[in-house]
């Protein structure tokens, strides 16, 4: 079977930030997809520019936690990076976090929203500060690229829980 995505992209430039949202209609209800997105550890289950990602504690609003990304990336990433910040997190519906970059900070939101035919998948990626270009060339370029892939692994890993709880 072959699931067709709807996607849009929109790119905002504006002073210091860049922005890049990216949407798709995803054949699942909102429910199915929270496991995977609201657990950070898995993450690189469906996000391939991710090697791994750890939590200081609980997922909630305030927690901290530190994410590797694959490759070199990654490896200077680790020597470097401070923790992110989850900054919202609302059941079946978002989860936000921001990632301190020099001179500035990377935003990521990912927002659910049931739709009669599934539920629309929303990722909000914003790189702000005078270094914004910079950390968009090494690595915000993958994070909008990659999202068909994204969205794929997400509605496998939610279809697969779907079929084993039933």
């Amino acid at each position: 079977m072959t699931t067709v995505y709807e996607t849009a992209s929109s790119v905002y430039r504006q002073g210091m930030t860049w922005t890049r949202i990216s949407r798709e209609i995803l054949p699942c209800r909102p429910s199915a997809l929270w496991a995977p997105l609201a657990d950070f550890t898995r993450w690189p289950d469906w996000d391939p520019d991710l090697s791994s990602v750890e939590l200081h504690g609980p997922a909630a609003v305030g927690s901290t936690g530190f994410l590797v990304p694959n490759g070199f990336r990654g490896r200077v990433h680790s020597r470097v990076a401070e923790p992110f910040t989850i900054t919202s997190l609302a059941e079946h519906r978002e989860i936000a976090f921001r990632q301190p970059i020099p001179l500035g900070a990377m935003e990521l939101v990912l927002t659910l929203t049931e739709v009669d035919d599934g539920t629309e998948f929303v990722q909000k990626v914003t790189f702000g500060g005078p270094m914004r270009a910079v950390m968009v060339a090494v690595i915000g370029g993958d994070v909008v690229k990659h999202f068909d892939v994204k969205c794929a692994r997400l509605v496998e890993l939610a279809t697969a829980q779907t079929e084993h709880d039933t």
